[in-house]
């Protein structure tokens, strides 16, 4: 069982009040960071937030009985038969558990009235109406008390009153802690709680030893070195004035919860029971000066103990010169983010994000590519007067910055932001829909009781300038974006056209339009579909098709992340004729700009040669026993044409990568790369959904195949195909 208990050497750590004047609390008390694994463990991360309740309590409190932290659902279950409840029991309340959380807190209510249970997360209204009908719609019956903001003090300070007085006692006092009226007809709503200031209030749970269970269980480590945001975006839960002071943690303390992570992780890395990678939770890491230092610490756990490969974080807004230099500590650890959102003024201006330079986010791009670490940027469709034009030119201008990735989002309206109310609706005209978000759903047998749960999603899918079907065609340029651009998948062919001032985006739009063979047909028609049969109107007509087809989703049939399985299925089922009509496309582009395009011409043959060259090293990427060399005919020096293109430097004159004689090229499946591949597999399953997910989470580079050169023809080369290369 996944549990732990909180000890006395903590509380001593913490440099708490005299022991004499430190209440002693006699409660039980159990906190939960639920997340759905029956798919797959759909929230990978360690509950390093719950565990920091329980050492922010220690520091004011001793505990008679020591808390216990659950973060998988079977464990939760089987705590509640064999131990019986707890006397307090506290859920993370979040967009991707929510639903989870509370059925599991109702059947408890149900069988067990006098525990306490404690809701809190990013997930609640604003707006006091909208927190009187959520309470009713989603709460009630649940939920005794729901903490609105910053947890740790207020949900310290509701223990020390519980431990005195029944809950019915304690209404309307505590701060940030609200609940039901008597008469459950109102939602008593305190003044706010005020912010922590100084997060070594909240001492580590790495270092307390509360999240030692879940190493060895895949969870993905996370660390947070500074808390809140001072930019203002209507559509982010810190978007609002609450969070936008940020405090920091000390420095010893980040220190020593690295190495700390890095000991538990070296074995289990070398064996390759984990992914090698750590999330780091800041909003805006590398704008302060502290973030260099953090990066330097970094550097020193990947030389002691092989971790982490990977850092995955959302690089700062502003102070673009700071990030750099903080990213620099560990090259190719971590992808810098340029998240502009849009690049129009007046989308920018809807959701306020006036304090925050465009232009320098995507100055980033080539900063990087400088620099030799990766990029990505983040756009989201149907923000308030967005519009198709608007989108694609998003698109345009920021692959013509020459970031190496392109994450696009649908715009989510969550209950914490400012966009939630229906007043803000009204003003912008968005019309949405929901869904079920992919991996948030699964069945449970709890006390008795089975449970079925889904998490939804509402998403923006018409304004007065973007009509749903404009919607559907900006989601198929996204799909092309992240099959075609993203990851550099067709790199050779983004070089070729660059030279020849041709936007990727224009070449793009072109493969839009050209015919597709019957292969990626099938695959975009399929993903329209999906697309469509997705999305509700009603929210509780989806909740109760969700609950009654909960294993069709568990399967994979339904509940994907649409984007993420079709760039998969792009890959792994019709590869052949998404490399044929990115040649096509690519040529037709480049005849307008005056390129000799002729079969026999050095542009057409270096594109078709590069086309190939990228589909052999995807091929049978998703196999798990493929053959373990394929053969090309090369006449191009395609790695040279792409080394280039990293440095910015191409060139229309494609002669200079002419070999003096063909050679073979070999491509490799590697040990290392069979092991990334199965270590990331044993994770996210084999379906298209878990493949799908698995490309945002690896890089290609870790699990294509590796080039490598051969002087002389070769007997066995690959099959021939539309895109293969002109040598003659």
């Amino acid at each position: 069982m996944s549990t732990v208990d909180l000890g006395m050497p903590l509380a001593a750590a913490a440099s708490p009040p005299a022991p004499e004047k430190r209440p002693v609390l006699k409660l039980h008390i159990w906190l939960c960071d639920l997340t759905y694994t029956q798919q797959a463990v759909s929230a990978e991360t360690m509950p390093q937030a719950v565990a920091g309740l329980a050492t922010h309590a220690s520091t004011v409190m001793d505990f008679k009985r020591t808390p216990r932290i659950f973060k998988f659902p079977e464990d939760l279950a089987r705590a509640l038969e064999d131990d019986g409840p707890p006397d307090v029991i506290g859920f993370s309340h979040y967009i991707w558990n929510a639903h989870l959380s509370v059925a599991f807190a109702r059947v408890i209510k149900e069988r067990f009235p006098s525990t306490v249970i404690v809701m809190g997360g990013p997930h609640y209204p604003l707006l006091r109406n909208d927190q009187v009908h959520f309470w009713h719609q989603r709460l009630a019956g649940a939920t005794d008390f729901y903490i609105d903001g910053e947890g740790e003090i207020a949900f310290a300070d509701l223990l020390l009153h519980l431990n005195s007085k029944p809950a019915e006692k304690v209404r309307d006092t505590i701060p940030g802690v609200h609940c039901m009226t008597p008469d459950r007809r109102d939602v008593y709503t305190p003044r706010p709680r005020k912010r922590i200031h100084d997060l070594a209030e909240v001492p580590s749970p790495y270092l307390a030893g509360l999240l030692d269970p879940f190493f060895g269980r895949g969870a993905v480590p996370t660390v947070t070195t500074t808390r809140g945001c001072p930019f203002s975006c209507t559509f982010c839960t810190e978007g609002q004035n609450y969070f936008s002071k940020v405090a920091k943690r000390p420095r010893g303390e980040v220190e020593a919860e690295l190495h700390y992570i890095g000991r538990k992780m070296q074995p289990l890395v070398a064996e390759g029971l984990v992914r090698n990678e750590l999330l780091i939770t800041d909003s805006n890491f590398g704008m302060f000066p502290e973030d260099k230092e953090t990066c330097q610490v970094i550097a020193e756990c990947q030389k002691l103990y092989g971790w982490p490969r990977v850092v995955n974080v959302t690089t700062g807004k502003n102070q673009r010169e700071r990030v750099l230099e903080a990213v620099a500590q560990v090259p190719g650890t971590i992808s810098l983010s340029g998240s502009v959102q849009s690049l129009d003024s007046d989308v920018l201006a809807a959701v306020e994000r006036k304090n925050i330079s465009a232009e320098k986010m995507m100055e980033i791009a080539l900063q990087s590519a400088q620099a030799g670490t990766p990029s990505y940027s983040e756009v989201i469709l149907a923000l308030p007067d967005d519009s198709k034009k608007k989108h694609f030119d998003s698109l345009r201008g920021l692959m013509d910055a020459r970031f190496d990735r392109l994450n696009m989002f649908q715009l989510t309206l969550l209950p914490s932001s400012e966009m939630y109310p229906q007043a803000y609706r009204a003003k912008w005209g968005l019309g949405t829909k929901w869904r079920v978000m992919p991996r948030c759903f699964g069945k449970y047998t709890v006390l008795g009781q089975q449970i079925a749960a889904a998490e939804l999603d509402e998403v923006c899918v018409e304004l007065p300038n973007l009509t749903y079907d404009e919607y559907r065609e900006c989601r198929v340029m996204d799909l092309l974006v992240a099959s075609l651009y993203n990851g550099g998948v067709f790199g050779a062919i983004l070089a070729v056209l660059r030279a020849h001032k041709v936007s990727p985006m224009t070449w793009l739009e072109e493969c839009l339009v050209q015919e597709h063979g019957p292969k990626l047909t099938h695959v975009l028609a399929a993903f329209l579909k999906e697309t469509d049969e997705q999305l509700f109107c009603d929210r509780q007509d989806l909740i109760g098709f969700a609950k009654a087809n909960v294993d069709r989703y568990i399967s994979g049939e339904l509940g994907n992340n649409l984007l993420y399985t079709y760039r998969m299925r792009m890959i792994s089922e019709a590869l052949e004729d998404l490399a044929d009509v990115a040649v096509r496309a690519a040529l037709t582009v480049l005849r307008r700009t005056g390129a000799a395009t002729g079969a026999s011409s050095y542009v057409a043959r270096i594109v078709r040669e590069g086309a190939a060259f990228h589909r052999l090293k995807l091929s049978q990427v998703f196999v798990t026993d493929p053959p373990s060399e394929l053969e090309q005919v090369a006449a191009f020096d395609i790695e040279r044409l792409l080394a280039d293109a990293r440095a910015g430097q191409e060139t229309p004159d494609v002669r200079r990568y002419r070999l003096p004689e063909p050679t073979t090229r070999r491509f490799v499946l590697t040990d290392r790369q069979r092991s990334t591949l199965g270590t990331y597999m044993s994770q996210m399953g084999t379906s298209a959904a878990g493949f799908g997910w698995l490309l945002t989470k690896v890089r290609l580079t870790d699990i294509v195949r590796e080039v490598r050169m051969t002087a002389g023809s070769s007997s066995s080369v690959a099959e021939p195909s539309r895109s293969d290369a002109v040598t003659s």
